[in-house]
């Protein structure tokens, strides 16, 4: 940055460097200690060109040329930070999306295993899936020491615990499950992130899996239903305690939810392992109880 000149009063500075910015020749005006006002010019290649434009408009300050600069160049600045301001939103809003993409990656995980088994399992119809993914191959002899009787488990085969989820018995039932899975997951990823989703995901599965089978056995035990009110759960006890309410579950699914769990309760859809839903929507709800508690 090199000074190309002074100028008398500020007015005439500040029109002077307008008249330059207009001609894409960025410069700066700076008071004198002892008076005038100095002019200068960023760039060192362009010092030449505003020395002849100085000298031209020292030769005639009152040119109505250099005067209607002051209007060109307000009008141009402000183009140009909407321009910044727009630009700022559309990188925002890319940001979120990119986001809200990145956020649903374990959501869609967990949705793409289900329809994977869904087609290789023939919706439950294929015994050798059935078999290879239920939580264990013989009900319970006793409901309160229904740990003794996972021989599978205690033999290694630990993902057991969590794959009945992944079984769903009719088209109707993965779908319904599938729209669910979607909409809580996204919103709860959203929030917590990918690893805490399918940490809690997977303790909710566990949870259902195993009071389902500890209360019913190997019958009626198929399904993301646990895992899908326990999330709920989970978000309602973190909506009261912390007031989440963005992003936000609809009503239409809290609503819908409630009905489904009425509705198995009495057995209006059949067969309904509404042990699971229980058992996970609690899990869900004291899960998010001590998250809360515990400041997170």
């Amino acid at each position: 940055m090199r000074p190309i000149g002074q100028l008398e009063t500020e007015e005439q500075a500040r029109v002077f460097a307008d008249y330059l910015y207009l001609r894409d020749i960025a410069a700066e005006v700076e008071e004198m200690a002892a008076a005038g006002w100095r002019v200068w010019v960023v760039d060192e290649d362009q010092v030449d060109e505003g020395r002849a434009l100085l000298s031209r408009f020292l030769s005639m300050p009152d040119a109505e040329e250099f005067y209607r600069a002051q209007d060109a160049a307000k009008e141009r600045r402000r183009e140009e930070e909407k321009a910044v301001t727009d630009g700022a939103a559309v990188k925002q809003r890319a940001k979120r999306k990119r986001a809200r993409l990145a956020s649903g990656q374990g959501t869609l995980v967990l949705i793409s295993f289900c329809l994977v088994v869904g087609l290789f399992s023939r919706l439950g119809a294929d015994p050798g899936w059935v078999k290879w993914l239920q939580i264990a191959s013989i009900p319970p002899v006793d409901p309160f020491h229904f740990w003794q009787s996972l021989h599978e488990v205690a033999q290694g085969q630990v993902w057991r615990l969590f794959t009945p989820v992944f079984l769903h018995y009719s088209l109707w039932h993965l779908l319904i499950n599938l729209l669910w899975l979607q909409e809580l997951g996204g919103v709860l990823e959203t929030r917590l992130g990918t690893r805490h989703v399918l940490v809690l995901m997977g303790l909710l599965a566990m949870v259902s899996n195993l009071a389902q089978y500890a209360v019913v056995g190997t019958d009626q035990f198929m399904g993301m239903n646990g895992v899908v009110y326990g999330m709920l759960g989970y978000y309602w006890a973190r909506q009261r305690l912390d007031g989440w309410n963005t992003p936000v579950i609809s009503p239409v699914t809290y609503g819908v939810l409630v009905v489904f769990l009425g509705l198995g309760v009495f057995g209006l859809m059949g067969p309904a392992a509404n042990t699971a839903h229980f058992s996970g929507l609690l899990a869900g709800a004291g899960a998010g109880w001590v998250v809360s508690k515990n400041g997170r």
